[in-house]
């Protein structure tokens, strides 16, 4: 690294003014210990020396959107160290234990209605075949189109949530799916169907992978497991008890009931959220303590002298801001997912929670033909014990998670004081994550396949029951795993991270429950479920690549990253000793 020095003169300085941004407090790089003063107008200008050194050296692992490079793709930051390395004794987050609690209690009650939306209809498609005239296959696309956009929508909705908030965006959606029901309970035609179904989708599915950034916001890595994994798992419960409330609905009234229900719940849910959710994007409110600018980011009920007290809006935390400067990227998601890292770590997961999609519908169509020819309100009976398992499945994965990496990451640091591995190893976040859902993953294997015999062949109930709430237990279990290791790997970008797990998921789930009356056919429900137990089983092999070479591959774009960065700043600088004449055309790299 070159230690070469560039003298920064007065007129230059002018020269910077239109580039540098407004920052309350004094900003210094503690690396370098160069302090940056503020002028007379409020901005703050590099004087003195500036060490050519990379931006990401100086924040010491912070993600850099400099030069345009979206690096922050390949950062793990260490936030564990915050606390230890602020020059104040801000706490990270002022939300209290019972408080993140109370935080996953309006997530889950938000982002519910969503994983809600897809099951609850499935009781309801034999009926619609009769009004609409319709066969299998079109009925189907009803529910192939909301899996499908259920996918894509949070990819845009995730980078929106990154850079304007998180809950704009939340109650926004909501907003567009409590309209939609309505159209939907009124819906006159299967194509209006079609379309509203598409609309309701857009608006609720990035809640669930919004409600993952959320949590990432005011946790830390030893207590991330329990959290993201009770509200990633216990927000898709309604994948376990939507065909059980569906099927009440449906026996009690018709089809229609069941978007009224939809319009009702999740309208009740957004009043409560429009009043009580706060905003937690670190870049807008820190800790919690910074009052937001925007009044779409702020909740009502801290209007409430006790709350604000709470949270100290009189005596709010400035060091807590991230400094970072988010950037919109649309395609941020789809960078995240065509790492191999990524791909490889999500594929089996994908692939189980699609097969898990299909084992809730062919629960509904088994049980409604010979040899079981149960009624409505029986076969929603039946869905309970799959909920029971995902429920167990989401809150005891977490806190296994949890425990698991506090006893890794002891075990590793005691092996770098004793010299058994050198002192600049980086621990293994994605091994450690990905060792705690193995068992699961194998299990699941197993139970679907031994579920899709039972279906196919009319085995006595029990077995159904039993296999159903093994793979739900596991699915979620590898579901939260998931969800907690992306928002570890991305925690400034775990809304657009957590939105790559969904379009995974809800791709998948919407091929294969496209194909999926035609593979039934073709290969009967056992050999459905035969052929998908053996992608996974594949994929849980693939998965044991990124255990081992993951955090390798991104240690070497991180380093080619850095290099291109340094190369550019090089450039940079050297073009301004040239000509200063034309300073204000380059870019300039300013120290923050």
């Amino acid at each position: 690294m070159s230690n070469e020095s560039i003298i920064y003169t007065d007129e230059e300085d002018e020269s910077f003014q239109e580039e540098t941004r407004t920052y309350e407090g004094d900003i210094k790089a503690k690396k370098d210990n160069i302090e940056i003063p503020a002028t007379k107008d409020g901005l703050y200008h590099l004087h003195g020396t500036l060490s050519r050194t990379t931006t990401r050296e100086i924040n010491e692992g912070e993600d850099d959107e400099e030069d345009g490079e979206d690096s922050s793709l390949d950062t793990v930051p260490d936030e564990e160290k915050l606390e230890q390395t602020s020059e104040s004794t801000a706490p990270y987050t002022l939300l209290s234990y019972k408080q993140k609690w109370g935080m996953v209690f309006l997530l889950v009650m938000c982002g519910f209605w969503s994983s809600l939306g897809s099951p609850i209809y499935y009781p309801a498609l034999r009926q619609l075949e009769k009004e609409f005239n319709m066969d299998e296959n079109k009925v189907n696309v009803t529910v192939v189109v909301y899996l499908l956009f259920q996918g894509i929508a949070p990819t845009v909705s995730g980078g929106l949530a990154d850079v304007f908030g998180r809950r704009p965006i939340i109650l926004g959606g909501m907003v567009i799916y409590v309209v939609a029901s309505i159209g939907l309970a009124c819906a006159p035609s299967y194509g209006v169907i079609c379309f509203l179904r598409c609309i309701q989708s857009i608006g609720i599915s990035p809640t669930i992978a919004i409600s993952s950034g959320v949590v990432g916001d005011f946790t830390l890595k030893h207590e991330r497991g329990t959290f993201v994994g009770a509200t990633s798992g216990l927000v898709l419960l309604g994948q376990c008890f939507g065909s059980l409330i569906g099927a009440v609905l449906t026996a009690r009234w018709d089809w229609r009931a069941i978007f009224w229900f939809l319009a009702i719940g999740s309208g009740v849910a957004l009043i409560v959220a429009a009043f009580t959710l706060p905003e937690t994007k670190r870049t807008i409110v820190g800790n919690l303590s910074i009052k937001p600018k925007n009044i779409l980011n702020r909740a009502p009920v801290f209007l409430l002298k006790p709350v604000q007290k709470r949270f100290k809006y009189d005596n709010p935390d400035y060091e807590t801001l991230d400094k970072t400067i988010p950037r919109l990227d649309l395609a941020s998601a789809f960078k995240i997912c065509a790492l191999p890292e990524i791909l490889l770590s999500l594929f089996p997961a994908g692939l189980q929670f699609a097969l898990w999609t299909l084992m809730l519908s062919s629960i509904s169509s088994t049980l409604s033909a010979p040899p079981y020819n149960y009624r409505l309100t029986i076969i929603g009976v039946c869905y309970l014990p799959g909920g029971v398992g995902g429920l167990l499945g989401s809150m005891l994965t977490g806190r296994f998670l949890d425990y698991i990496y506090k006893k890794a990451l002891r075990d590793f640091e005691k092996k770098k004081q004793n010299g058994t591995i050198p002192e600049n190893e980086e621990f293994n976040t994605i091994k450690v994550r990905l060792n705690a859902i193995i068992p699961q993953n194998f299990i699941a294997v197993i139970s679907f396949l031994l579920f899709g015999w039972s279906a196919d062949k009319g085995w006595k109930i029990p077995a159904m029951l039993i296999t159903s709430c093994v793979s739900s237990f596991c699915a979620m279990s590898t579901l939260s795993s998931s969800t907690t290791l992306l928002v570890d790997l991305y925690p400034k970008k775990a809304s657009t991270a957590s939105s790559c797990f969904n379009f995974i998921r809800c791709s998948l789930s919407s091929i294969f429950m496209g194909c999926f009356a035609k593979m039934k056919f073709a290969m009967t429900v056992g050999g459905t479920f035969t052929f998908m137990v053996g992608l996974i089983l594949v994929g849980n092999f693939l998965m044991l690549i990124p255990m081992k070479y993951g955090m390798e591959w991104r240690r070497e774009r991180e380093a080619k990253e850095q290099a291109l960065l340094e190369q550019k700043l090089n450039e940079s600088m050297d073009g301004n000793d040239d000509d200063n004449s034309q300073s204000k055309d380059k870019k300039k790299y300013l120290l923050f």
